[in-house]
């Protein structure tokens, strides 16, 4: 068996933008054609095709998914003087948007295996501070949920999946997006 010399591809998103040329193309002519931005009919197709997919009953459209992650703590009145706790093991904009709503990012240890929040330190670093639990499912692997949500009633935390790498994943038969009060996604290329 022969391997290929050269380096191993990594997001090569010209290979991947010319199977689907045509079709992105055309939904920009769309977009141009009907000079609505935000808010349009792309928009409202797109938000009906993930809540349908996830088996949600929303899905509302962001520019990013860090600004969805900043509009969830709000919505959850998570503000100034309030702790919400969450991975280390993730892109900067996780602990960023948690500081940004006015909140203290508290960390806790990943599970060595999964890489994914680990339950137990999860659970030693709840103060009376403590507003939410914000763990991020990693690789297309949702966090394991079901210690999270016992943590969470116990302590009465609401939960927020940043769900940004797991679209499509699944999690004792529910999809990622679903796992939490709330679930804030991106389509970043990553």
């Amino acid at each position: 068996m022969s391997v290929p010399a050269g380096p191993v591809p990594f997001i090569d998103l010209t290979r991947q933008f010319q199977g689907m040329r045509g079709e992105v193309l055309a939904a920009v002519e769309r977009v141009f054609d009907e000079q609505k931005f935000i808010l349009g009919d792309e928009v409202a197709e797109l938000e009906c095709d993930v809540a349908s997919y996830c088996d949600a009953r929303h899905a509302i459209g962001c520019n990013s998914g860090t600004d969805a992650l900043i509009i969830a703590l709000q919505a959850l009145g998570i503000g100034e003087g309030d702790e919400v706790i969450t991975t280390p093991f993730s892109f900067f904009a996780t602990a960023s948007a948690i500081a940004r709503a006015g909140a203290t990012p508290v960390f806790a240890d990943i599970d060595p295996i999964t890489f994914n929040l680990d339950p137990v330190a999860v659970e030693a670093v709840i103060t009376p501070r403590t507003k939410a639990i914000l763990p991020v499912h990693l690789y297309g692997q949702c966090a394991d949920m079901e210690p999270l949500w016992r943590i969470a009633e116990r302590h009465d935390l609401s939960i927020i999946e940043d769900a940004a790498q797991a679209l499509g994943s699944e999690y004792q038969g529910k999809r990622a997006g679903t796992l939490g009060a709330m679930a804030c996604m991106s389509f970043y290329p990553t």
